[in-house]
Order: structure tokens, then C-alpha cells, then sequence
């Protein structure tokens, strides 16, 4: 797994070209089970509070809070799964660098970014 480090003022520069500046339509993707997520996701899919739902996006998988999610590192299919990334396995791949700490992100989803050759 590549880790990518940033400020997070280049991250919200990031988040902010990809997405547009409403953090609630950013899209992120689970580095377990390859879900897509984004803040809207959280709020029509839990029953998460809007406070706790800006704590755990682009942190934890969605399925931690909704039923019929498979476990992150034993379960088969696809997800979305009960990953968090703040467990022993920290696979979250982007590092991001605010006020002398380092927070784990899951990176954005980038499908529909265009690509070259």
C-alpha cells in the first residue's frame, strides 16, 4: 500500500477539485473492501448524527454502522465492510498533517477522473 502525505490544505484543495467545495458529496474509498462513500451515504444509510458522521467519513467504512456488512479482514464479497481505521490495522493510505498531528484518510475516489496515456 502507497502512502500519500499532505497538508490538509492540500487536502481540501484535493477534495474541493474532485468534488466540488460541499465536503457532504465527497467520495471516498474504503482501502478493504473498495466501497464508495461519500457524507450524503452517511446520512441517508445510518443514524449517525451529522457531528459523529464528520468524525468517521473518509476514516471508517460505512457498514460499521449499517446491518448486513461483511467483516473487514475475514469476510468475502463486496462490501461494504466494518473496517475502522483506527483499529489495529491501519491501512488507511492518505496521512494528513493539521496542526502538528498526522490523521489517516481513505483516499477520494477517483473514477471519474479522466486519464492519459
Amino acid at each position: 500500500m502507497e502512502i500519500k502525505k499532505m497538508s490538509y490544505a492540500d487536502w481540501i484543495a484535493e477534495g474541493e477539485k474532485l468534488f466540488g467545495p460541499e465536503a457532504k458529496k465527497w467520495r471516498f474509498v474504503c482501502p478493504i473492501c473498495g466501497y464508495v462513500q461519500s457524507g450524503e451515504d452517511f446520512m441517508s444509510k445510518t443514524t449517525l448524527e451529522k457531528e459523529r458522521v464528520q468524525e468517521v467519513i473518509g476514516f471508517s467504512c460505512i457498514g460499521r454502522w449499517i446491518d448486513g456488512s461483511r467483516e473487514s479482514f475475514e469476510g468475502t464479497g463486496e462490501g461494504p465492510c466494518n473496517y475502522a481505521g483506527g483499529g489495529l490495522f491501519r491501512m488507511n493510505p492518505i496521512h494528513i498533517e493539521r496542526d502538528g498531528a498526522t490523521h489517516q484518510a481513505f483516499d477520494f475516489d477517483r473514477s471519474d477522473e479522466e486519464t492519459t496515456s
